[in-house]
Formats: structure tokens, sequence, C-alpha cells
């Protein structure tokens, strides 16, 4: 019996310390694991899932995704939480999936999610590589998804998926609008991602526009992700001599593309999407070489209203890792989203929260306007874009 009990010990010991080792085997910033599940306190509990990549190259974004949304759990939670209208009381745990880069891996999570009754919605992912593909799904088991930063086309929605954010086929024609007019450009080449379905829509819109917005796609040229050596698609941009290059790629990858167009002596201006250039991340990784550059945010973060700048200095103080991006609002604001239809429908009941999501009007305590009409669509049909170019490590003036 005593050896037994030793064994067992024994076997709780090693099940521990392989548990912390998996813990430690991720990313710098998912070293303080106790403050990245939002946790509540007491009382009955509702759980909000929440899928991101925060391995991988969409990691920067998922982080900040997350990391918002810690913010606004841990609000509510401190406010006394939520109450329904028969006097419940309830407070919200938030588990967190790290879906890497895999949409698989992203329908296996959500599918998890959706067996917990507990669970009444899920958020995410950033990365429209792993949005895209949960779309049908969720219309499937009926549980809503309100994402915080995909932005690729929707071939057919349903009524139980949504997001907050901007989307690039409504940001980048008025970004390049802008750019092109500030500075003359006629040629326009492009080099994107063909694997992440959010930079390759940034790309079919470039290629859309030609012509009506009165420039000549010169290079559209393809690569995947986790490629490392470009200098075949940096040769072809080259030998046609654009004005501008237009990157469509995730921060990770984008980072290696960019410094090794300066590498090659290519000085064009440069245009990316979702805010990537403002990321400090990005700046870091490219050593400044993105000084001049442009993209574009959904909130202008160097001119924040009192409330998003309150907002900014509490995210930036508690997660000084990396620093507040568009994507870190976005977390924010998808889940104060899902608070406004909770609230709206009354009780912690799925169908009845994607009824009150599908004509939801509503402002985030950040300021941002979020407005659904789905049908036909579940995009926000009222998002703010702020064209920027950059100036420094994470500053930038508006064009």
């Amino acid at each position: 019996m005593k050896t037994d009990d030793a064994k067992a010990t024994v076997k709780r010991a090693a099940m521990t310390r392989r548990r912390f080792a998996v813990l430690a085997a991720g990313t710098a910033t998912l070293a303080l694991v106790p403050r990245r599940f939002a946790r509540a306190q007491s009382g009955a509990v509702l759980k909000i899932g929440h899928i991101q990549p925060l391995t991988g190259p969409s990691a920067a974004y998922g982080i900040r995704a997350r990391d918002g949304a810690i913010m606004a759990v841990d609000e509510i939670n401190a406010a006394g939480g939520w109450t329904d209208a028969k006097g419940k009381k309830y407070q919200f745990e938030m588990p967190l999936g790290d879906m890497v880069n895999d949409p698989k891996q992203a329908i296996t999570l959500f599918r998890q999610y959706a067996t917990d009754p507990q669970m009444i919605v899920a958020l995410g992912p950033t990365n429209s590589v792993g949005y895209v593909p949960l779309v049908p799904v969720a219309g499937q088991i009926k549980l809503p998804i309100i994402g915080n930063g995909s932005g690729a086309p929707i071939k057919e929605w349903n009524t139980y998926v949504y997001r907050v954010n901007p989307v690039g086929s409504v940001a980048v024609p008025i970004m390049l609008q802008k750019i092109i007019a500030k500075e003359k450009i006629k040629k326009l080449a492009v080099i994107y991602d063909q694997t992440q379905d959010a930079q390759a829509g940034d790309a079919e819109v470039c290629k859309q526009l030609a012509g009506k917005f009165g420039y000549e796609l010169v290079a559209y040229e393809a690569f995947r992700a986790n490629d490392q050596d470009f200098s075949p698609q940096i040769t072809k941009i080259r030998s046609v001599k654009p004005d501008a290059i237009y990157v469509a790629g995730a921060t990770g990858d984008g980072i290696k593309v960019t410094s090794q167009i300066r590498e090659a002596g290519l000085t064009q201006p440069l245009i990316t999407g979702y805010g990537s250039f403002q990321d400090p991340v990005y700046w870091d990784g490219t050593k400044g070489v993105v000084k001049g550059d442009y993209t574009w945010l959904a909130q202008d973060l160097n001119g924040p209203t009192a409330l998003l700048k309150g907002f900014l200095d509490k995210y930036n103080a508690r997660f000084p890792q990396q620093e507040a991006t568009s994507f870190s609002t976005y977390g924010y604001d998808s889940v104060m989203t899902f608070i406004a239809a909770l609230k709206k429908a009354g009780e912690p009941d799925r169908d009845k929260v994607v009824a009150a999501l599908a004509a939801l009007d509503f402002t985030t305590p950040l300021g941002t306007r979020v407005t659904f009409k789905n049908p036909p669509d579940g995009n926000n049909i009222n998002p703010s874009v702020v064209v920027i170019q950059i100036t420094g490590r994470g500053t930038y003036v508006p064009v």
C-alpha cells in the first residue's frame, strides 16, 4: 500500500513538472500564467471562450487582443459582474486557447467550448486563418463568436458570427486613396502571404483597385507563412521599378519581408494593413526601417480621447512586455460588445445573445461604435479608419 502511495505521489509530481514545463515552453509573454486566465471571484459563473494565435507569425496580434479582453473581464468582475433579468448574479471566466497558426486547432478549441453549457460566447481569433473556418462551424454548433481582428472576406455569413474591428475591404481603399495622392503613386507592387486569408484579401483589394485609383499593378508576388528567403519575389519587384510596395504579411513574416526589401536597396514607400508598422514589435524587428512607411488604425492612439487614454495607460502598465496597439482595443471591445448583447438578452442563453447581437447598436467604454445588421453579414458597419505614417517606435502622424 505504502509503495502504491509513494508511486502515486511520484506520478503526481511528474505530472506537475510536465504541466509547468509546457507553460514555460510558451512565449515570454505567457510566463505570468495566472493573470492570463481571467477568473471569476465567486458566485455563479459564465464563461467567455477566447481563441487566439498566441504563438506563431500572428502572435503579436493575438497576445494584444487576449490582454485587452482580460482587462475587460477583470473590470466587469470587479464592478460586481452581471445580474440577469431575474436578479441572479454572475461573474465571468475566460478560458484561453492557443490555435498557433492552425485552422484545425482553432476548430477543435471552438468545438470544445461549445460542449460547455456555461460557455455563452467565444471571442477571436485575430488572424483570419483561424476566424474564417470558424464561420460555418458557429452556425452548425450554435455558439456565437465575436471576432477581434480578422479582416478577411467571408463568402457566406450566418447569424452566429460577428467582428468588431474594421475589415480590409473597407480600410484598404481608404488608405490607398490617401497614400496614392500623397506619394503620387503610378506603379504599385504587392508581395503577400497566400496562406493568410486577411493578407491575401488585402492583396486582392489592391488588384481590384488598380486602374480605378489611377495606378498600375506591376508585380503581384506571393509567399507562404514561415518562408525565410524572399529574394526571388524582391528581384521581380526591383525589375519593374514600382513607386510603392504593399507588404501583406502578418507581423512575424512581414518583419522578414520588409527587412529583406530594405536590405536589397529598395527605398520605395512601403504600405501594410492592420496597423502592423505601428507595432513596436515591427519597429524592433526591422531595426526601424519602416520609418516613413504607411498603415491604418481603427483609433488614433497618439491622440486618444480621455477614456481611450485611460485604457492605454492601464494596459501598458499591466502588460509592459508588448505595448498596446489597435488589437488591444479590439480584445477589450469584443468583451464589452458581448456584455451589451447579454444585457439586452436578459439571460445567459446563446440564441438570445445571438438575437441581441444581430441588431446591436452600441458604443463601447473606449468610444468605439459597434453596429451590426446581420443578415446580411456580421461586420461592424460603423468602423473608424485612421491612415498613418510611421515616425518612430510606436509613433506616427495621421495622413
